[in-house]
């Protein structure tokens, strides 16, 4: 068996994720699944069934990966428009020298009222990092943000601000700290109203919301019913099979041919990434240990055998070892 090096196991790696990623994406569009998102994470869906809110306000295809966050930047897919002039640009081009952010999944869905249906933009992202350096909530408020601004011209034009229609942000978290499991976290605009009595409509301020759907190990029935089918989704553990009965059996989802296969592809790359986490983890302890006894100049033999390393590979962290120690 050839040792693949670092750089290819990285790449190896780096691109299983992001096949996972796409494939988590897919399964997220699946209409079925999005109406129990919308029944447990938004008030205005919350007082409906899931097979209304799939067969009434579910009419128009989500976007995956399609539109740029950041106003500088072009959507995928996006030509060169030579109408287009310079006039519409930001003057701060903060993001020019970044790499485009695309929102993972977006889509209108729509509730049917009295006069007028109430019109809803939902953003749907998978984060696989809980913990990235920021806060979530900040990043889930700024997409908010860039979805109410994107608004102008396409909703509403000039003055005509009662036309904006309200953003959410739903961010699932497939594997947080285990102090963070299992939770949902809804994050929105309230009204204070510090003299006097109040006159504005909640619609009118109640614009944004972010939601954070924390999840982790399957529970006893003890979790919301969105909880246990994304936790079951998102299972590293839970076999295809099973996922496909529980679907069935406790959400009602038919298991189209297109749908199973997703479901599959996903638990296949899901296992594929915790096993090669795993050899990562072994390779790192070899390495470490080949360093230590190296440095304690143990006996060659000794070492391959502890470590499984070739000689040229011991030679190689041998002579790597020298230069950090001349540097």
């Amino acid at each position: 068996m050839i040792r693949q090096t670092n750089l290819a196991h990285t790449i190896d790696v780096a691109a299983d994720r992001a096949r996972y990623d796409e494939c988590a994406k897919k399964i997220l569009t699946f209409q079925a699944v999005i109406a129990w998102i919308l029944k447990y994470c938004t008030k205005e869906f919350s007082g409906y069934s899931v097979s209304f809110i799939c067969d009434n306000c579910l009419r128009e295809d989500a976007e995956i990966s399609e539109r740029a966050v950041h106003q500088d930047n072009m959507d995928r897919g996006e030509c060169l428009d030579g109408d287009r002039r310079l006039d519409g640009m930001n003057t701060e081009a903060n993001a020019m020298k970044d790499q485009t952010v695309f929102y993972d999944i977006r889509f209108r869905a729509f509730l049917p009222g009295n006069r007028e249906p109430v019109r809803l933009i939902i953003n749907l992202e998978i984060q696989l990092d809980d913990a990235p350096g920021y806060p979530i909530v900040k990043r889930g408020f700024y997409y908010c943000a860039r979805m109410i601004s994107e608004q102008y011209g396409t909703v509403f034009t000039k003055e005509q601000y009662g036309k904006l229609e309200k953003v959410y942000s739903i961010w699932i978290c497939p594997d947080p700290a285990k102090k963070r499991k299992n939770g949902i976290f809804r994050y929105y605009t309230v009204e204070e109203s510090i003299l006097g009595s109040s006159y504005t409509e909640t619609v009118d301020y109640d614009m944004m919301e972010v939601v954070i759907l924390n999840l982790g190990d399957e529970e006893d029935g003890g979790e919301p019913k969105i909880l246990k089918l994304l936790n079951v989704l998102f299972s590293t553990t839970v076999t295809p099979e099973e996922k496909k009965r529980t679907l069935q059996e406790d959400y009602n989802i038919a298991m189209t041919e297109e749908f199973e296969s997703e479901v599959r592809t996903m638990c296949n790359l899901s296992k594929g990434l915790i096993e090669q986490g795993i050899e990562q983890g072994i390779e790192q302890k070899n390495m470490l240990l080949a360093q230590l006894m190296l440095k304690d100049r143990e006996p060659m033999d000794k070492i391959q055998k502890y470590t499984g390393y070739t000689a040229e590979k011991l030679a190689e962290i041998a002579k790597s070892l020298g230069k950090q120690n001349r540097a």
